[in-house]
């Protein structure tokens, strides 16, 4: 069974890790959230950095802290469930736009708009292989 957990080495820490995702990050918009994606790099080893996650609700979205609180739970559940491997070496950052109305459509929305990411990504590698820069 995967680790369950959520450590403080997946979670942003600090505003200037939303400011470095958003300036360097790649962008896909939704109708409830907007996602950021920025490669991390690999570790002095080789090895991956694990996959980080920042959640922005705001009290415009989502009126009560509750409700706030709720879409920051079903985020970081869909995270620890299905995404954390996937995303190993990438900074994430989900900025909600519009109240979801159910945890489904939230789920859904994530990962379609994750996927549009990660193949513009894989494209952009291809490219990159195909025609490399000169000097």
């Amino acid at each position: 069974m995967p680790d369950q957990r959520f450590p403080p080495a997946a979670r942003f820490h600090h505003g200037s890790d939303f400011t470095r995702a958003f300036a360097q990050g790649q962008r896909a918009h939704g109708a409830f959230c907007q996602l950021c994606l920025r490669a991390r790099g690999r570790l002095s080893d080789g090895r991956t950095r694990c996959a980080r996650l920042g959640i922005m609700v705001s009290s415009k979205v989502a009126r009560t802290a509750v409700r706030r609180h709720t879409l920051k739970r079903w985020v970081r559940e869909l995270f620890r469930l299905r995404l954390k491997e996937r995303l190993a070496g990438w900074d994430c950052v989900i900025v909600f736009r519009a109240d979801p109305p159910d945890h489904a459509a939230c789920d859904a929305e994530i990962l379609t708009l994750l996927e549009r990411l990660l193949g513009q990504q894989r494209e952009r590698q291809r490219a990159a292989a195909r025609f490399p820069r000169r000097h």
